[in-house]
């Protein structure tokens, strides 16, 4: 009876060192790939064209790691090597609007695509442009429009006035 008792233990304990020998085995083989973030970044044109030389910044939000890669000339981007987490993916180029990402998550030894589509910036001027104007300009308009509305009060109190 003894005897039966240690071979059940002597397997169970040989079960445990195999079952947290390969667990241990997998979470180093899948933390040594690294995750994978890749994408295309297009243009908002009914023909939806990539654009070359975007600036991809890719910001861990954990520890605030941030990194920094361009779109080659089909659009694409791609950065290996990150640890498993939730990253924020922004976008910019001079004469297209910022583009701001949501959170992706990607796991360990995982990919995520993401394809993110850019606005060209507008340069006409608008009643609502006017507004985006700093508070300068704004106390600048005022002010001129003040001195106007003064000029014409003063204007016509003086056309009223009796002529002899």
């Amino acid at each position: 009876m003894t005897r039966l008792c240690s071979i059940r233990m002597y397997i169970i304990c040989l079960c445990c060192f195999v079952c947290f020998g390969i667990g241990y085995g997998q979470d180093a083989f899948m933390d040594s790939g690294g995750a994978t973030i890749k994408g295309q970044v297009l243009d908002a044109s009914p023909e939806r064209q990539p654009i070359e030389g975007v600036t991809v910044k890719i910001v861990d939000s954990a520890g605030g790691q941030e990194y920094t890669v361009t779109t080659d000339k089909d659009g694409n981007y791609e950065k290996t090597g990150l640890q498993a987490g939730r990253y924020t993916i922004s976008v910019s180029k001079d004469g297209y609007a910022d583009r701001m990402g949501k959170l992706k998550v990607v796991a360990a030894g995982g990919e995520i695509y993401d394809r993110i589509i850019m606005r060209k910036k507008d340069n006409k001027f608008t009643i609502f442009t006017l507004f985006q104007r700093p508070p300068l300009v704004w106390l600048l308009v005022a002010g001129v429009t003040f001195v106007i509305i003064v000029a014409l009060v003063i204007f016509f109190i003086d056309l009223r006035k009796p002529r002899y």
